[in-house]
C-alpha cells in the first residue's frame, strides 16, 4: 500500500493496481455513486461513508469533469 498527496491536494492510495481517491467513497446506486467524504450518507440508497469503499481515483476524475462540464 502506497499513498501521496495527487495534484488536486487529494490522498489517493495505490494497492497492487489500483488507485483509490481516499477523498470519496462509492455508495450502493447504480447513477451518482460517487460521494465526497463530507457526505457521510447517500440519501438515496441510505448507504454510509463508514461501510463503503474508497472510489477509484480514475472514476472520481471522470466523474468530477462531468459535474463541471458545461453541456
Amino acid at each position: 500500500m502506497y499513498r501521496e498527496i495527487n495534484r488536486y491536494e487529494e490522498v489517493i492510495e495505490t494497492v497492487r493496481d489500483i488507485i483509490l481517491n481516499l477523498s470519496y467513497w462509492d455508495c450502493e446506486c447504480h447513477d451518482n455513486f460517487i460521494h465526497t467524504i463530507k457526505e457521510k450518507k447517500c440519501t438515496v440508497c441510505r448507504a454510509t461513508q463508514e461501510e463503503s469503499p474508497n472510489s477509484r481515483a480514475k472514476e472520481v476524475r471522470r466523474d468530477v469533469r462531468r459535474m463541471n462540464s458545461p453541456f
